[in-house]
């Protein structure tokens, strides 16, 4: 943020060099990066008035000029211009004058006539018809009003000055404009600051003459701003406005722009000017962009606009580009006789989304991409009407437009004077601490030990106690404050079960080939959609970077298939992802309190070698390591799965997670062309079946005896839920179960397969005879006749 000197004394009375002010201002906790003194790439150059011309004996291009410099003797200076005159004042550059494109002036001949120096142009000393009229003709830079020969060029043309360089905070976007600086500067000085002067003449025209204004996207576009003026004059902008804006970094336009950037500067709102007569239909609308809608902007260029965008549009389309730049088919014209000021308040998320999509940065989207506070919409425009009627630019409308839609009323924090001590290790009396708040504009009074504090509405970094205390350290000194040695009493660091359990499951993954993805915890309607689900109850995010991330995720499979789906269009066709992350699950809505919070590990796996599977042996073996336990699998019906082949994965009956091959119509809309397996493990459910006591026995001394059986049953019957049955009705002697074959066919019925278990029997005293085992074989069977109908094969 550069911010002139000069301009920082208009409103508050300085007495202190630069230098001076940007030492305090640094004690305040004021970033300056950077002292400029203009004109110092600019020296030896004075006004010379052209005493004598005459031509060159030897170059019919050439004359000899002497300059009267304010010495006994003139200077004679060759040149070849053929704009100068007997009589004109001009920059003359003298021997060792040092210019800012570099050039050093020297002693020379030219055809053989001594030369003492050179007569300059406006674009040799850098500036330009907008800055100074004629500086931009070709030919030597002829001086306008009462120049006195010898005089300092930085000094006729005002070049001379200091503007400091201000590195403004993130939580400080109020300090990028001129009222934001001179505050601070106040503070530090300990001046009063002075507001600039609103007040204008209003005509007796109505706004409703020129435009109305319907904002349809009230969430990016809080409130909206808009006043007229008419019989506009165009015309250069004063000699005062125009040094403003060239120190500050910017050029001058014409009259009516001008105030516009110079009211941006000084109170930190971006505006924009339409030509009414452009703003097709009367009417100004507020809306998001459309698919491949276009807008030629101010630079001339077309940008092609996406939904996300927001746009200022008239009764047939876009005319600017909210927060960004405005359109060419509205900008203001020499011919331009009625002009709507625009004032507006945008969600900087949306603003700064827009600017980078388009790589279009302009000043306006670099502040509302820090955030612009709704109630200087209102200051900035009554400034530029009031600028409108001292440069008698036009007439003012009697009313304006203020379609807002948020609250404007000032915060209020109340705190315990003892407490802003404690938090600062200090013992400032309650009264200085007044004091200090005063002096940063924060209305405060004291009453039984408590400041009560009012907070300006730009403030939008001071929420509670210690942004309180902050500000009054800042002005009581940071180099007041004692330093002390930190003490408190030293404990030895733990992690949570959670933390432990996400470690094991990351060390675990990471060795079987999976690698880790970290996603932002945010989704969209989108999301949803692409996973052929209707939009959860979700938690809507205040101020949402886009559209497509305005919700707080209630599932992380999204996240993972936009992971899979970017590493396949890279070629990286073997893939095995996780990520522990959390889901939001609102209480209830509409919301009123936190939502709450589940930790889930969500998997995905996709390339040869991957089926169902092999993703179900992963799972079960995180299981067994996390919960010394096996999983159970029942049929799910999800509809981002495929329907024959999920399951809702279960332990001892509590269901904690899904997993499955991810339906075909959602890999299409994810751009995936190849099966993907995936799961979501619930780990909050998962670590209640935590086994708490590990028991370890002696290897068996005895051999095991095997069975294998195959029995029929009805398609619809699962093979998990036989093997439970299994385990549950084999004896005690039944040591392992597993399924090693699932078999169809004609001949075994319609609707009806074939399940082969392999089963294992053991005591651990002797060795079981066949009539042990095949009892306990009969036992089984009996029972799964019972409950399934199964019949041995």
């Amino acid at each position: 943020m550069l911010a002139p000197y000069r301009w920082i004394q208009d409103y508050v009375k300085i007495d202190d060099t630069a230098e001076a002010l940007a030492e305090k201002m640094i004690m305040t906790g004021n970033g300056v990066e950077n002292i400029i003194h203009l004109g110092d790439d600019l020296t030896g150059v004075v006004v010379g008035r052209i005493l004598k011309l005459e031509k060159h004996p030897d170059a019919d291009r050439l004359q000899i000029c002497q300059i009267d410099i304010g010495k006994d003797e003139p200077v004679q200076i060759v040149t070849g211009a053929t704009n100068v005159f007997e009589g004109a004042y001009v920059p003359a550059a003298l021997v060792g004058a040092k210019l800012p494109n570099g050039l050093n002036i020297k002693k020379g001949k030219l055809r053989g006539v001594p030369s003492l120096g050179m007569l300059c142009s406006g674009e040799e000393l850098c500036i330009g018809e907008e800055d100074f009229p004629g500086a931009g003709v070709d030919g030597i830079f002829i001086l306008q009003g009462e120049p006195k020969p010898g005089q300092d060029i930085r000094e006729f043309l005002g070049l001379q000055g200091s503007v400091l360089e201000f590195e403004i905070g993130a939580n400080r976007p109020d300090c990028l404009s001129m009222l934001g600086i001179a505050k601070e500067a106040a503070a530090a000085v300990q001046k009063p600051f002075v507001l600039p002067d609103v007040s204008f003449e209003p005509g007796s025209h109505k706004i409703s003459e020129l435009v109305s204004v319907d904002v349809q996207a009230q969430d990016l576009c809080p409130r909206y701003m808009a006043a007229g003026v008419l019989n506009v004059k165009i015309g250069p902008s004063p000699e005062w406005m125009k040094k403003r804006l060239r120190e500050a970094g910017l050029r001058s336009i014409n009259n009516i722009v001008d105030i516009t950037n110079f009211v941006m500067l000084e109170t930190g709102q971006p505006m924009h000017a339409f030509d009414a007569s452009d703003i097709r239909g009367g009417k100004i609308v507020v809306r998001r962009a459309q698919e491949g809608e276009t807008l030629v902007t101010l630079d001339g260029k077309e940008r092609v606009l996406t939904p996300s965008m927001l746009m200022i549009c008239d009764a047939q389309g876009p005319i600017g580009l909210a927060g960004v730049m405005g359109g060419e088919n509205s900008e203001i014209k020499q011919t331009t006789t009625q002009v709507v000021f625009e004032s507006a308040n945008f969600m900087y998320g949306n603003i700064r989304q827009t600017s980078r999509a388009l790589g279009l940065a302009t000043e306006s989207s670099m502040r509302y991409s820090k955030g612009v506070a709704p109630v200087t919409a209102e200051l900035a425009l009554k400034r530029a009407l009031h600028l409108v009627c001292a440069l008698q630019a036009g007439e003012v409308t009697q009313d304006s437009i203020d379609l807002c839609a948020v609250d404007l009323c000032e915060k209020h924090i109340d705190v315990p004077a003892k407490k802003v001590n404690d938090l600062l290790g200090t013992d400032i009396p309650a009264q200085e601490m007044v004091d200090y708040l005063q002096r940063v504009q924060i209305k405060t009074t004291l009453c039984d030990g408590i400041l009560h504090c009012v907070i300006p509405q730009e403030r939008g970094d001071i929420y509670g106690s210690a942004d309180i205390a902050e500000e009054v350290a800042r002005i009581y000194g940071y180099d007041r404050i004692d330093a002390s040695v930190m003490t408190g009493e030293i404990a030895q660091g733990t992690i949570s079960p959670l933390e432990s359990a996400k470690d094991i499951l990351r060390n675990y993954l990471c060795c079987t080939g999976f690698h880790e993805c970290v996603t932002y915890s945010f989704a969209g309607v989108q999301d949803s959609k692409k996973l052929l689900i209707d939009m959860p109850d979700s938690i809507r995010i205040r101020n949402p970077l886009e559209d497509d991330t305005a919700y707080m995720r209630t599932n992380m499979l999204s996240d993972l298939l936009k992971c899979i789906s970017n590493n396949l269009a890279k070629k990286n066709l073997q893939l095995r992802l996780f990520e522990t992350g959390k889901i939001y699950i609102p209480k209830a809505l509409p919301v009123t309190e936190t939502p709450d919070e589940y930790p889930v590990l969500a998997m995905a796996c996709v390339g040869e070698n991957e089926d169902f599977y092999t993703l179900k042996g992963v799972v079960e073996n995180i299981v067994m390591l996390l919960c010394g336990k096996s999983i159970s699998c029942k049929r799910l019906q999800a509809p981002y799965f495929h329907p024959g082949r999920s399951a809702e994965l279960s332990v001892d009956g509590n269901c904690i997670g899904e997993m499955g091959e991810i339906h075909m119509d959602v890999q299409e809309n994810y751009d995936i062309g190849k099966p993907v397996y995936a799961a979501q493990i619930y780990l909050d459910r998962l670590l209640v079946c935590k086994k708490e006591i590990h028991q370890f026995t002696s290897l068996p001394k005895f051999p095991a005896s095997e069975r294998d059986i195959a029995v029929i049953v009805d398609e619809s019957t699962g093979a998990g839920d036989v093997l439970e049955t299994i385990l549950a009705s084999g004896t005690n002697k039944l040591e392992h179960a597993e399924l090693f074959d699932v078999y169809r066919s004609e001949q075994l019925g319609a609707d009806k397969k074939s399940l082969a278990y392999k089963l294992v029997f053991r005591a651990d005293d002797r060795t079981l005879t066949d009539a042990e085992t095949d009892g306990a074989v009969k036992k089984i069977l009996t029972a799964l006749e019972k409950e399934y109908q199964a019949k041995l094969r």
